[in-house]
């Protein structure tokens, strides 16, 4: 019992000690435990009372240290530092590995965050491995049957996190490989979008051996020749791989001499192939051959004492005094090339195309919808049910978006309006499991929707003896007799007019033209019975015009002034009662819709003086803070002029226009064409009314990752951790800053 009694005693003076390293340390804490310790001390001489009462005493004094682990005020700064990898199995560079349980033991308990998308084992694996954390250990069990001779790398990236303030401990990996030696050469860069610079998170960045460090092809195609060209990433997965982070930087470990293809692929079935059309994807045009140098690194540690004259001077002292030098470390380290690829992210547009959607959401509208972008419009036939067929342009009038793939249909014909039942033929190009468009058929029947109607009863007199319901009856019964007899002496035909409003506001700015929407499409049109006016001094002046129809949506008018708009001038459009019928013969009612033209003086103009384009043909657009673009202009002897540009802020975007049809184009895999290049003014761009800039934008003098402002990127550098500003606030309460 007394042995018991002292192995108490000695777990009570452990307990005392981590209380007293605990950040919750009051001032009554340290005479409680030393009070506890004494009690237990004491009765400890007891045989018969001494386990019971010290065993009291260490609940005591586990309940204190277990209170202080909740951190109470002004109990110290908070934990900035990242977990340490103490130990691993396989150990980092191990050979001969055949068990496929990786673990990692740490310095604290730690915690995974997003682990199935950060974590990167290469070469990659048909199953995902299995992956879990337990206080300071990391487990990563791999699903695949080994590879023999093959080096194995887990990338972790920042995936593991203590448990308590969440600091990522970046850029950890391990080595291991299944035979006798290890393949320790690195690739790593970047992925950008080619359209916007914007940095690709989650992509996979895979190479392909073509060629042995002695020149010896590794691939050949069936005639026997060398390299399978592009479709090695149709036919093959990714021998060795990368995941780009949230900056899009990547790095593909494990690497052994020889010459690579390089890839960029977001994968959307994770199969590390190029099998989706809708995938995007980047190449590098030329081999990349690892390499790798030790080097040395030198490190300056100046004297703490005051200025002296000397030979060596700190590069940092602006005053040009002197300091002596006190130490230089010199530090090994290995330099990994290439470190500085860079990838631009397209998209082919060979989108998969497939009917999405049909629906008719009213008795006059027909709704259809496709999975991807349209080179026309689909052939609709209906089907009566006599079995006749009836093209569907003789009943509908077509109301597309400019990509063919959202299409709405106004239903004219009044029979059609009326049935319950719409069975139609609908032929249309299909993507299919070749990838090739070809047409197809489809039969669609749509419902017309059923309309409950909210009928409200009439409240009724709940009266025992009925006769206030009596008397309400008799003057409802009067009511609707006199309804009926003024309907029969006076017939109301009500007219439902159709309605014209101005797209936008009402406030065009200089070079716009005002643009009219008409509530369904027209039937007829009587252009002597509309009217443009403007206002000279309180008098309003008729002036010619053009009333010009959208060819795409047929309630859209655009009005062109003859010979223009003038700024700065108030101008109304008018339309007499009956001057437009729509498709369901509704007239339009009288109308007067008033507009103005900006000033001049509501502007800025910019200039853009471009070095740099070596005689490329190039266009430059003006952005607003969502990376939109606003205005486009081309450039012309290097030169590119923005006039009457609404005051704001702007950024600017330049592109490589190399077929002048005043649009990015995108790239082709298999045709090794890259995508057109794209540049950004690396500034934000305040303009003023009445200002006049010009901006010199020299395309060489910032790299391609630092030309996007932050301010437009949403893949970003992360702002300071917060807490480092907490541990400010508690250093400065207690007045040590």
């Amino acid at each position: 019992m007394r042995i018991q009694a002292a192995k108490l005693v000695k777990k009570m003076i452990k307990s005392r000690k981590n209380a007293e390293k605990n950040i919750f340390q009051g001032k009554k804490l340290p005479y409680l435990l030393n009070f506890a310790y004494l009690c237990a001390m004491f009765m400890a001489k007891s045989v018969k009372k001494s386990f019971i009462f010290a065993s009291l005493a260490t609940l005591f004094g586990a309940g204190l240290t277990g209170c202080a682990s909740m951190g109470t005020p002004g109990g110290g700064l908070y934990d900035e530092d990242p977990p340490e990898l103490r130990s691993s199995t396989p150990k980092d560079g191990g050979t001969h590995v055949s068990k496929r349980r990786i673990t990692l033991h740490f310095n604290e308990n730690v915690k995974l965050n997003n682990a199935t998308e950060k974590i990167t084992v290469s070469p990659p694996q048909e199953k995902a491995p299995t992956i879990l954390s337990n206080a300071k250990t990391v487990t990563v069990e791999l699903q695949d049957t080994l590879k023999p001779n093959t080096t194995y790398s887990i990338d972790l990236g920042d995936a593991v996190q203590d448990n308590n303030e969440g600091n990522p401990m970046n850029g950890l990996s391990l080595l291991f490989s299944t035979g006798d030696h290890i393949d320790s050469l690195q690739i790593s860069g970047h992925l950008l979008n080619a359209a916007d610079l914007e940095p690709v998170t989650g992509a996979y960045v895979g190479i392909y051996k073509v060629r042995e460090a002695d020149g010896t092809p590794t691939y050949k195609d069936s005639i026997g020749t060398e390299s399978l060209g592009d479709s090695l990433l149709l036919r093959y997965p990714f021998e060795r791989t990368g995941k780009t982070d949230a900056l899009g930087a990547f790095k593909i470990l494990g690497c052994s001499p020889g010459a690579y293809k390089v890839y960029a692929l977001a994968d959307g079935n994770t199969n590390y192939k190029y099998d989706l059309t809708s995938e995007d994807i980047a190449f590098l045009d030329s081999l990349v051959i690892p390499t790798m140098e030790n080097k040395q690194r030198y490190d300056t540690v100046w004297a703490e004492a005051a200025m002296i004259e000397g030979d060596a001077t700190d590069p940092s002292d602006t005053l040009g005094s002197r300091r002596q030098i006190d130490t230089v470390k010199v530090s090994g380290y290995i330099d990994y090339h290439p470190s500085d690829l860079l990838l631009f992210s397209f998209n082919e547009g060979k989108l998969t195309r497939y009917l999405d959607d049909t629906s008719r959401p009213d008795s006059v509208h027909i709704s259809i919808r496709f999975a991807a972008h349209m080179d026309s419009l689909p052939m609709l036939t209906f089907l009566t049910p006599d079995s006749g067929r009836v093209a569907g342009d003789s009943v509908l009038v077509a109301e597309p978006n400019p990509t063919f793939d959202t299409l709405t249909y106004w239903i004219r014909d009044s029979l059609f309006i009326q049935a319950d039942t719409l069975k139609m033929e609908m032929t249309y190009l299909y993507t299919d499991t070749l990838g090739l468009d070809v047409p197809r058929t489809d039969t669609v029947t749509l419902l017309k929707p059923v309309i409950k109607e909210t009928r409200k009863e009439p409240k009724e007199n709940k009266d025992s003896k009925g006769g206030d319901d009596r008397k309400g009856k008799k003057k409802r019964n009067k009511k609707d007799k006199k309804t009926e007899a003024d309907t029969d002496s006076i017939p109301k035909i009500e007219t439902v007019f159709m309605a014209l409003k101005q797209m936008g506001s009402n406030s065009i700015g200089i070079g716009q033209k005002p643009r009219f929407e008409a509530s369904a499409p027209l039937s007829d049109l009587n252009a002597r019975q509309l009217h443009l006016q403007y206002k000279n001094d309180s008098l309003w002046i008729d002036m010619s015009f053009r009333l010009v129809p959208d060819s795409l949506h047929p309630r859209k008018f655009t009005l062109f002034a003859e010979p223009h708009f003038n700024p700065g001038t108030s101008y109304r459009f008018m339309a007499d009662s009956a001057s437009m019928h729509d498709i369901y013969g509704h007239p339009l009612n009288q109308t007067s819709l008033e507009f103005k033209e900006k000033n001049v003086d509501e502007y800025a103009h910019l200039l853009f003086k471009v070095v740099g384009l070596n005689g490329r043909n190039a266009f430059i657009q003006l952005l607003d803070g969502k990376d939109s673009p606003v205005q486009q202009v081309r450039v012309v002897n290097n030169q590119a002029k923005f006039i009457h540009v609404p005051a704001g802020s702007y950024f600017a975007r330049l592109v490589i226009d190399s077929n002048c049809n005043d649009r990015f184009d995108t790239g082709n895999l298999f045709e090794r064409k890259q995508p057109e290049t794209v540049y950004y003014l690396n500034k934000k761009l305040d303009l003023r009314v009445t200002w006049t800039y010009d901006e010199e934008w020299d395309l060489n003098v910032v790299g391609t990752l630092e030309q996007k402002p932050d301010d437009v990127k949403i893949n970003k550098p992360k702002a300071e951790k917060e807490k480092k500003s907490k541990n400010e606030e508690y250093l400065r309460k207690l007045g040590k800053l």
